[in-house]
């Protein structure tokens, strides 16, 4: 008897107990979907946050911040919390940048007659809208000239505008904040993740640096934002401004150019990430060895059920080693058709994750294809046992099985 034809009384006898068969794949096809998904989704989370951290970085600006509000330490000489006035000046004097604003982050209550929220202020010059990644959907944003007048305006994230207008037109209205009128002449919708929005959330209320100063002269500016002109080096010129700062400071580690900054949280999300992946995909991976026990268990059945019929191939002419390879060829079927099938099930379900929750997902073929191999080497590795259980028959002994 051929492979071939082998392969084909394997799907008869699969097709003669289609309920068992079924069941028995079942096992071995939850988790090769489940490593299959787990995977699609940790990689596109993981992608997910990484390109919104990335993307905090702009070719044409260089953001450089205080290091002791991303790593408090212990008071030390040169200890900075905030950007001053003499700082601006020193990033300004450098050639090739064009010019120096500022950003200011903070948390406060605004309200208007009926309603009133909590929201994250961010405050900073006419190009704030690039620094911060949203677009103005309604109205405009603030300008050059609103900076320079101290004018009272702002722009309301869409998830504030709701709050506190709800199906309502808000340009030109009023809302009140640190007990000042501020005219809304804008609603701003994130163009893409933003890293600050993973912790602060969502309701955002912008107005120009200048308005913010005046309404909390308490605020510390946490941000100094410096346009480079084209050209110029944004690296070496993002490292001459941190050391000229810090020597001014006092402190060699006083300012750090953001990018660093990102860069560590990214190494560490990668990390972290990579880490719960493979963990939760181990724990799939014990579904699929539970699977090939079922595999086995069924197997073991099998023989038991047809020893009569081993016993007619045995004394018909077939080789202990053509019972031996039909019974792994029937147990390895199992499993390629459950890792085939969990294959489809596992991209599947990261597709429909991806439309639920907007969440990019990416499936791993390399992954795809390991535990395809993985779910057919289980089928050998379960079947063996059986398959030499059958093959071990006494030819005599089997024909008289009842």
């Amino acid at each position: 008897m051929n492979v071939l034809e082998m392969f084909r009384m394997a799907f008869s006898s699969l097709l003669t107990n289609k309920l068992r068969s079924f069941l028995t794949m079942l096992g071995i096809l939850i988790g090769v979907a489940s490593i299959i998904a787990i995977v699609a989704i940790g990689n596109g989370g993981k992608a997910a946050v990484l390109g919104a951290i990335a993307n905090q970085n702009l070719q044409d600006t260089i953001e450089i911040i205080p290091s002791e509000l991303v790593a408090p330490g212990l008071p030390q000489p040169g200890q900075v919390l905030s950007i001053d006035d003499e700082d601006f000046s020193i990033a300004q004097s450098f050639q090739g940048v064009s010019q120096v604003n500022y950003t200011i982050y903070g948390t406060s209550t605004v309200s208007t007659s009926s309603r009133t929220a909590n929201v994250s202020i961010e405050a900073g010059p006419s190009d704030l809208d690039d620094l911060a990644r949203f677009t103005v959907i309604e109205g405009h944003m603030f300008q050059t000239p609103d900076v320079i007048a101290h004018r009272k305006v702002a722009v309301l994230s869409t998830s504030l505008a709701a709050k506190l207008f709800g199906n309502g037109n808000p340009i030109g209205a009023t809302v009140m904040v640190q007990g000042t009128p501020l005219q809304v002449i804008g609603v701003a919708q994130s163009q893409e993740a933003n890293l600050f929005s993973l912790f602060l959330g969502s309701d955002y209320l912008y107005m120009p640096a200048t308005t913010c100063r005046d309404l909390y002269p308490n605020w510390g500016i946490s941000e100094m934002d410096v346009q480079i002109e084209p050209g110029a080096n944004r690296d070496q010129l993002a490292k001459r401004i941190v050391t000229a700062l810090n020597i001014h400071a006092g402190n060699a580690g006083a300012f750090e150019d953001s990018s660093g900054f990102l860069a560590g949280i990214a190494g560490t999300v990668q990390k972290v990430t990579t880490i719960l992946t493979i963990v939760i995909g181990a724990i799939a991976g014990i579904a699929l060895l539970v699977g090939g026990v079922g595999v086995m268990n069924i197997m073991l059945v099998s023989v038991t059920e047809r020893t009569q019929e081993i016993g007619i191939r045995m004394s018909l002419g077939a080789t202990r080693g053509a019972i031996l390879l039909q019974f792994l060829i029937e147990s390895m079927t199992i499993t390629t058709i459950g890792g085939l099938a969990g294959i489809l099930l596992g991209s599947g379900v990261g597709v429909a994750v991806s439309v639920v929750t907007g969440v990019p997902t990416y499936v791993s073929w390399p992954i795809s294809v390991l535990s395809f191999l993985f779910s057919a080497v289980i089928g050998v590795i379960c079947g063996l046992y059986p398959a030499n259980k059958a093959a071990r028959l006494d030819p005599i002994d089997a024909l008289r099985y009842e």
